[in-house]
């Protein structure tokens, strides 16, 4: 059994039968017993709503969204999925508004917490957690396998949910990451917990053990109780996007969250690093630069994936500023992004062995560097090639309303000319994609986004240059400000879509980040339409 909340450490020397399986076909892993806290009554939403960053008036029945609830200081109590339910479950599921999902260990803090401040709302609190258990299957083939094997179409969207059978048993089904992009959560019954385990074994699915789903959820880059000591703050967790609206009504907390806000940091950031060399590290490791503590690793693994130690915790941002090296228990570290990439085949696994040889580092500057490495041909020789290795870049399409978007005239050195571009900029210090992205948009448009939504990633040109963009679409925009960096002459320029558009298709818009950017979005929408048509 799984226990999710007490893993800190895992080393695996040898990738397992169970971790494979989670990375190259499909495994299930018994996650035992998780908080499960009812919400009945037909205040239940807009009470749940006063204590929680997610914004749960906005939610159907059958969607589900990460939320904090914090205390009246803003310090994160709890990290949590909240189900919104249809009604329609037996026992006490039956007319239960809200389902609070979370780690073992934080039920009685946590009920204890919303009552406290429970009067005269039609709400009742019911903790069902020693009455269910969790299974988690993922893989690659987990979607493929659950649907020819459930009796109803699975959840399309990451929390969204719905019961269903699975082998003669009921469950509620939840779509999850947290292993990989391809998993979901079958809560089922106390009493049906080993008929559903053999069931599975009998259909030949491989297990998972705790070793195995430690590792993948490290590599995921998610944190667990363990990762969230006393007085942490919501957003130094990384995790705005999932779990934090900053357009809702009021909350128990919200002031420091939005005051954070506003400010644009954090004193403290979610980081994960690997450590080259670190066979075994220790459960709790400081991170040091120039000697300095800089941070706090409290969860790690052996990755298959990074081919190296991995290590998650949070870092003092000042501490990370202005590059410098870190070390970890007198290893080199270096930063890296999570979740990591996930293995897609034999052939990629080749390609990336082929790669990984000495690097010869040609030159080195502020934002990129060149390097000459070694390339494993088909005929088994070696031939060198320079490659330009580019931290990457965020790319936001800035929609002021369905019919409008803001470009920015930026001039260009390197081609002598001026482009009309989307707004962009490199991932040169350490923050999340998403905080990459608002912050990006702030500095070069004055706008400040009320949500920002991921919305694909490319490379920008592969065959020398190492960066990856990684395109928002911000919308809810607020006005404000521009705060260029010396040297930066842009200019703001707001056009209609149609016209951006026609720009990317007859040549006035040169630039290929933006190209690529407006004719996505252009596909997406239209896509979209279609599906509501249809």
């Amino acid at each position: 059994m799984v226990s999710d909340h007490s893993i800190s450490k895992f080393i695996q020397e040898t990738p397992s039968v169970g971790y494979k399986a989670l990375r190259q076909s499909l495994a299930w892993a018994d996650l035992g017993q998780r908080v499960a806290i009812l919400a009945h009554g037909s205040d239940a939403v807009r009470f749940i709503d006063n204590f929680t960053t997610a914004a749960l008036a906005k939610l159907v029945q059958g969607q589900g969204t990460e939320g904090f609830f914090t205390d009246s200081r803003g310090w994160v109590l709890a990290l949590t999925n909240i189900l919104r339910l249809d009604g329609t479950s037996d026992g006490l599921m039956r007319g239960a508004e809200l389902w609070i999902d979370a780690p073992l260990g934080m039920a009685t803090c946590l009920r204890e917490h919303l009552e406290h401040y429970h009067i005269r709302e039609r709400v009742e609190l019911i903790d069902v957690s020693m009455d269910r258990v969790s299974i988690l299957v993922a893989g690659p083939q987990a979607s493929d396998w659950l649907a020819s094997h459930c009796n109803q179409r699975l959840p399309t969207g990451l929390l969204d949910h719905h019961r269903c059978m699975l082998g003669d048993i009921f469950i509620q089904i939840v779509r999850v990451d947290w292993v990989g992009p391809n998993g979901f959560l079958l809560h089922a019954a106390q009493a049906d917990r080993q008929q559903l385990i053999e069931w599975l074994t009998a259909q030949g699915v491989v297990e998972a053990t705790n070793d195995d789903v430690c590792t993948a959820r490290i590599e995921a880059g998610l944190p667990v109780p363990v990762d969230i000591p006393e007085k942490t703050l919501p957003q130094e967790l990384c995790r705005d996007q999932r779990a934090i609206s900053f357009t809702k009504g009021c909350y128990l907390g919200q002031e420091t969250v939005a005051r954070i806000d506003a400010m644009g940091h954090v004193n403290r950031q979610w980081v994960a690093v690997a450590i080259d060399g670190m066979r075994h590290p220790p459960a709790d490791m400081l991170v040091t630069k120039a000697g300095v503590v800089v941070g706090r690793i409290t969860s790690a693994c052996l990755s298959p994936l990074l081919g190296s130690t991995l290590g998650l915790g949070l870092f003092q941002t000042k501490g990370l500023a202005n590059g410098g090296s870190l070390q970890v228990e007198g290893f080199p570290a270096r930063i890296v992004e999570v979740p990591l990439p996930t293995v897609g085949s034999a052939f990629t696994d080749q390609i990336a062995a082929s790669i990984e040889s000495p690097e010869q580092v040609l030159l080195e500057t502020k934002r990129f560097r060149v390097v000459r490495v070694s390339e494993a041909c088909r005929d088994g020789t070696l031939r060198e090639r320079e490659v330009v290795q580019h931290p990457g870049c965020v790319v936001i399409v800035p929609l002021l309303s369905p019919e409008s978007i803001c470009l920015v005239e930026v001039v260009r050195a390197a081609v002598g000319r001026t482009l009309l571009e989307l707004p962009a900029g490199t991932l040169d210090r350490v923050e999340s994609l998403e905080a990459a992205a608002r912050r990006e948009l702030a500095e070069e448009t004055g706008y400040r986004a009320g949500q920002m939504t991921p919305a694909g990633e490319f490379w920008m040109s592969p065959g020398i240059l190492r960066e990856r963009m990684h395109l928002f679409v911000a919308e809810d925009l607020v006005a404000g400000s521009q705060a260029l960096e010396p040297g930066e002459q842009i200019r703001t320029r707001v056009v209609s879509t149609k016209e951006a558009i026609a720009m990317c298709l007859d040549g006035r818009i040169e630039d290929a980040k933006t190209i690529i950017g407006l004719l996505l979005l252009a596909k997406r929408t239209q896509r979209a339409m279609q599906d509501d048509d249809q």
